[in-house]
């Protein structure tokens, strides 16, 4: 039985971020969500909910206040006082447009029409036409700071709160039909409407800074009813698909279920469950095949639902990288720098044990210690210097290369201990370099660095002689895959490469003295995979149905253990594969 040695990292303490806004894509099981360092993450919840894709912040798109989903498109605006599309193949931003009314502030969309909601109380109308996008014009200013804005599902109208009231507008004409003002709960504070939810019978709630959710009639510009749900903020709404359950939560953690009753010849609102799910504040929640999805200050996504009564919440999960040929050595990445440490090792070597070896220039006895801090600076807009968010990065298994990529492109650097002391060069001049990139692993065994482009292509480097150059280029978008790289695996032996993207697309490699040749193509499934790992000659797929299996890459076929499992009706794959 292998020896193992275990070490306790208590030099790792990632701060996990926010989550301030939501956005659900019914049509695909699609959440974004964007965090408080403006990062934004893709959710997958058509089975076990899992990050798909993730965009980091950069010096254009440093704010996000705004989500929302417009023709299978992701549109974000913030403080920078932009509505920006996001590519969601090169996981960059694709385009942005000038809004009207400095910083924006939130956003909605239906139909083809986004509008975008600003500090100085304008709202702006954007029209969404095939892969062009324009501004069409802006509504009837109002005095204040717009604070939330939803469509009427026709997408006629729109509805903004702001302090003290809500207003409704016509999206035709241009100008504010009703104005309903919120009493205040202390005479010279100021209710603040942060949410708000549009039925489609032209009901309108709202959650305010009272604590209250109030119902309106949105023909009529009347209040229909109000609740005191919360004894302070209410920051967010959502409705389930039939209309007939709303949930409500904010500050003090508490979320508010409220059923739709008939009572006699009229409907009524009825509070139904209250639960304490969430440890800090909520921020933004929806509702999808009747689970409540919630998040807030606490970084989690939290999924819960009843019967039977469950909460299961899915953590920011850190990433962290050992290299894996006995060096010492392991990567932190945190959201806009890496960190290299050395951990303590010994040089004992036995028949029985053997444990990791020290690099040269590191003390066997040494304690934890930070070797480098990685980070990369740009200049912004006005010349100041500024951290870009980090994409992806990775080490070397013996720990004398690592790899860093941000928003404007990537770096290599080599890294050496010399009596202690670490010393590490930047490799300049690295072709497409400036290009950004999505995953990135090292072939060790091979002395290969691949890198997966934005652009949907993989670029094999060659490190032999520490001066890395291109050594093949091999084209996976459209003739492997369909959508972008979203996992990438190097086998231990350095002879085989898998690549996968979000689209169930998976496809292995083989090294030889010519470079890298496709394999083969494994079976296109409907359930997306979520990590690849390879045991020598058996690569094992793990999909979100939380089901793995193996494939024999030699023999080209399922393994014993997946042939004899029974499979769902959305994976049959066959005993044999041809090439």
């Amino acid at each position: 039985m292998p020896c193992f040695t275990r070490q306790n990292m208590g030099f790792y303490k990632p701060d996990p971020k926010a989550i301030c806004v939501m956005a659900l894509n019914c049509s695909d099981g699609k959440l974004a969500l964007a965090r408080s360092d403006a990062s934004i993450e893709i959710w997958n919840l058509n089975h076990t909910p899992f990050m798909e894709k993730s965009f980091t912040s950069n010096l254009d798109n440093y704010s996000v206040e705004g989500l929302t989903w417009c023709s299978r498109r992701l549109f974000s605006t913030g403080h920078h006082g932009w509505l920006v599309e996001l590519d969601l193949f090169t996981l960059t931003m694709k385009d942005k447009w000038s809004i009207t009314g400095e910083a924006g502030t939130c956003l909605d969309s239906r139909n083809s029409q986004i509008v975008v909601g600003t500090e100085q109380g304008y709202l702006n109308i954007f029209q969404v036409t095939g892969t062009d996008t324009q501004f069409e014009k802006f509504l009837d200013k109002q005095e204040g700071r717009i604070v939330c804005v939803k469509f009427n599902p026709t997408g006629e109208f729109v509805v903004a709160g702001s302090l003290n009231a809500i207003r409704i507008w016509s999206v035709k004409t241009g100008h504010a039909l009703h104005k309903m003002v919120l009493s205040r709960a202390e005479a010279n504070k100021n209710t603040i409407v942060w949410c708000l939810e549009v039925l489609s019978d032209f009901t309108i709630v709202s959650g305010d800074s009272r604590g209250v959710v109030t119902f309106w009639d949105g023909k009529l510009g009347a209040q229909l009813e109000s609740y005191h749900s919360q004894n302070s903020d209410i920051r967010a709404i959502c409705i389930n698909e039939n209309e007939d359950s709303l949930y409500c939560s904010g500050i003090n953690q508490l979320i508010c279920n409220y059923e739709k009753v008939k009572v006699g010849s009229s409907i009524k609102w009825v509070k139904s469950v209250v639960r304490k799910i969430d440890e800090h504040d909520v921020r933004a929640m929806a509702v999808y095949h009747k689970k409540l999805y919630s998040a807030g200050t606490s970084g989690d996504l939290v999924c819960s639902y009843h019967p039977p009564k469950t909460v299961v919440k899915y953590a920011h999960i850190p990433y962290v990288q050992t290299a894996s040929d006995g060096c010492p050595l392991i990567l932190l990445r945190y959201s806009k720098h890496i960190e290299i440490w050395s951990f303590s090792c010994s040089r004992k070597n036995d028949s029985e044990h053997q444990t990791p070896r020290c690099p040269e220039g590191v003390d066997p006895q040494d304690k934890p210690r930070k070797l480098v801090k990685i980070q990369k600076v740009t200049k912004n807009s006005e010349n100041i210097n500024e951290v870009e968010g980090i994409i992806c990065s990775c080490i070397s298994d013996d720990g004398k290369w690592i790899f860093l990529a941000t928003n404007s492109g990537f770096r290599l650097y080599a890294l050496r201990v010399v009596d202690s002391h670490p010393k590490l060069q930047k490799i300049n001049d690295l072709d497409d370099s400036n290009i950004a990139c999505v995953k990135a692993a090292f072939n060790s065994k091979n002395n290969h660095l691949i890198v997966a482009l934005s652009n949907g292509n993989l670029v094999v480097y060659d490190l032999e002689d520490g001066d890395p150059f291109i050594s093949q280029r091999l084209e996976c978008f459209k003739v492997h895959l369909t959508d972008t790289v979203s996992l990438l695996e190097v086998s231990s032996c350095g002879k085989y490469l898998a690549v996968a993207d979000a689209e169930s697309n998976i496809v292995t490699f083989t090294y030889t003295s010519d470079g890298y040749s496709r394999h083969l193509k494994l079976p296109k499934t409907t359930i997306p995979p979520t990590a690849l790992h390879f045991q020598k000659h058996i690569l094992k797929v793990s999909y979100a149905n939380n089901v793995v299996y193996e494939f024999n890459i030699k023999s080209n076929e399922w393994t014993e253990l997946c042939t004899a499992r029974k499979k769902p009706q959305s994976i049959q794959p066959p005993k044999k594969i041809r090439k």
